[in-house]
């Protein structure tokens, strides 16, 4: 059963704005926090806050007639394929749920971008293929804090998989290190893992899961349990439109992931404490070949549903009004509303001499590259991640094509620890 959001009522919500306005304190709250909240109407421009924790839930509610693509205005969503012959259309897949959402095994056609991650049925699918090498990754406006003990991540998704070359996984990054196209190392694409995480990814050739630890770009294992070595296939049948809870459960010195319904942990140990006790959270889905030395198999689609952060620290996502900025279309990009103090500028892109302009193309300056654990080469998409000054409404890019084809820029938002009410 869907978990419901309990809404604040109009008097108390005013009654809290006059408190914070009169005394300027910061506001907490301990009130799940809606995940599918919509704004509307003009932007009122209030003062700037920095909330306090509360519990997040994403529950995906809409039944549309068509699968239809999921645009939230509170998660980031980051959709990357390798090869240049697909960055104008993503290949070619059969997606699951039918032309009228009808569940699976009906399909229908995934042929765009903005079709890869979308909704039917009351919840939310992923779906990609990459002949080189291709991610989605969904990150929730809201860090998991566990400044004051355990933390719980939990979500439901399906266990169908299709081929053993399509895989999800699960970052925890620091708000400052966090890194748009975070990747393992050892993967044909990309620049590697941030300067400090938390990885949990599932494996190649069963459907058990790893850990990871990165501190300081030094990369090691998480030591898993006795039954580590096992799939979750060894204890349910997987299924397309089941969809089981994964957990994740952290704090400071100890790491706990598995399937609490099946009482089954992949990972239960303690780690040396962590000098950082808040985190973005990623949900990757990934496709590397999927029909590679395989016969039958192909791209998967991933059912997700009942996103939960607790406790949850919310931050100020704002994506840009369109999703691609190239030589070929317009080199501006437009915020709904200006942007808040402490923000940051955060997109993929590739090309040389990437550089932005906050002020209609007065002034330029060298975007900044935020470092991973590899360095950047030129033959793929950087993430990138600067300051933005406080008031940004639009952005200007630039760049000098590079040594394979044009330069081009992707998923733009900016980022902000201050949040307006």
């Amino acid at each position: 059963m869907k978990v419901k959001q309990k809404a604040i009522s109009f008097v108390l919500c005013t009654a809290v704005l006059v408190a914070i306005i009169g005394i300027g304190q910061n506001l907490s709250t301990t009130a799940t926090i809606e995940a599918q909240e919509t704004v509307t109407g003009s932007p009122i421009f209030l003062p700037s806050l920095i909330r306090g924790k509360g519990s997040f839930l994403a529950t995906f509610d809409g039944d549309p007639a068509q699968p239809t693509p999921w645009t939230p205005t509170n998660w980031d969503i980051t959709v990357h394929s390798r090869d240049v012959d697909t960055w104008d259309a993503i290949e070619t897949m059969q997606g699951a749920h039918g032309p009228n959402c009808e569940p699976p095994p009906a399909t229908h056609t995934v042929s765009a971008y903005e079709d890869t991650v979308f909704q039917c049925k009351n919840h939310m699918m992923t779906a990609i293929n990459a002949g080189g090498y291709g991610l989605i990754y969904l990150t929730p406006n809201q860090m998991v804090d566990f400044a004051d003990g355990e933390a719980v991540i939990s979500f439901d998704v399906s266990t169908l998989r299709t081929s053993g070359r399509d895989w999800i996984d699960l970052w925890i990054t620091p708000f400052d290190d966090n890194l748009q196209l975070a990747l393992q190392d050892y993967l044909p694409d990309l620049s590697g893992e941030p300067r400090n995480a938390i990885h949990i990814a599932m494996d190649f050739s069963s459907s058990r899961f790893q850990g990871f630890l990165i501190r300081d770009f030094s990369l090691s294992s998480i030591p898993g349990t006795g039954d580590s070595w096992q799939g979750y296939e060894s204890f349910l049948t997987p299924d397309a439109r089941r969809r089981d809870t994964f957990e994740l459960r952290i704090s400071r010195n100890h790491i706990k992931f598995g399937m609490p319904a099946y009482n089954f942990w992949w990972i239960d140990t303690s780690i040396t404490p962590l000098n950082w006790s808040q985190g973005v959270v990623q949900l990757g889905h990934h496709s590397y070949n999927p029909t590679k030395a395989c016969t039958g198999c192909g791209p998967n689609t991933w059912h997700w549903d009942n996103v939960r952060i607790d406790p949850a620290v919310p931050f100020t996502i704002l994506r840009a009004d369109r999703r691609v900025v190239s030589s070929s279309t317009p080199s501006v990009v437009n915020f709904a509303t200006a942007v808040p103090s402490g923000s940051y500028l955060r997109f993929t892109g590739i090309g040389t001499n990437m550089q932005v302009s906050f002020n209609n193309g007065v002034s330029w300056q060298p975007a900044r590259v935020q470092p991973a654990r590899n360095s950047p080469q030129e033959g793929t998409f950087k993430s990138y991640w600067m300051s933005a000054p406080t008031g940004t409404t639009s952005v200007r890019f630039k760049a000098n094509d590079w040594w394979g084809g044009a330069w081009q820029v992707r998923d733009i938002s900016i980022w902000s620890r201050t949040v307006r009410p």
